[in-house]
């Protein structure tokens, strides 16, 4: 059988081979374990800590954003709203104004059928007036030619009576034709 050597032995030797001690390789695993700690405690938690505030700082500044996207979007609502409104009142005033210069033209129209139906009236009346006036002066200038003429052919005088009579009869034969 082979000889067995004990591993601390050969773990011995092999170290012993690369000048190092079993007291340095302690004495370095304390350096490990203070530097891993001081690391730690300098660098990795303000490290650690300055990240924790940062993630804060965005989610402040992401709650601000969504917070300002709702409050602009609530001023555009409100905009939206205010000019609905807006349009709805100038249709109002539009409506209000095409009824207004209706009534009016309306107003005016109407004065303006009763001045030419007063014109209409007056000038009727004038006509009237003119009318029987003409047929008066006709009348007269009829009955002074028809006496002319009866005179001429009975050759004698006409009494008023007759005269009268005669322009009656006259009278009624135009008068029918």
């Amino acid at each position: 059988m082979s000889q067995m050597i004990p591993l601390n032995l050969v773990l011995a030797s092999i170290l012993d081979t690369f000048g190092i001690s079993v007291t340095s390789i302690l004495l370095h695993l304390l350096n490990l374990v203070v530097l891993t700690v001081g690391l730690y405690f300098l660098l990795f938690k303000p490290v650690k800590r300055m990240v924790r505030e940062r993630q804060e700082k965005v989610k402040k500044i992401e709650q601000e954003n969504s917070e300002l996207n709702a409050e602009v979007k609530k001023l555009k609502d409100n905009t939206e709203e205010v000019l609905t409104e807006a349009k709805k009142e100038a249709a109002d005033i539009h409506e209000k104004a095409v009824r207004v210069a209706n009534q009016k033209a309306d107003d005016i129209i109407g004065e303006a059928k009763i001045k030419a139906k007063g014109l209409v009236e007056r000038t009727e009346k004038e006509l009237d007036e003119e009318r029987k006036k003409l047929q008066q002066d006709i009348e007269k200038e009829i009955t002074d030619v028809s006496f002319v003429v009866a005179e001429k052919v009975l050759a004698r005088d006409i009494t008023k009576e007759d005269n009268k009579r005669m322009i009656e009869e006259c009278l009624e034969e135009w008068s029918k034709k």
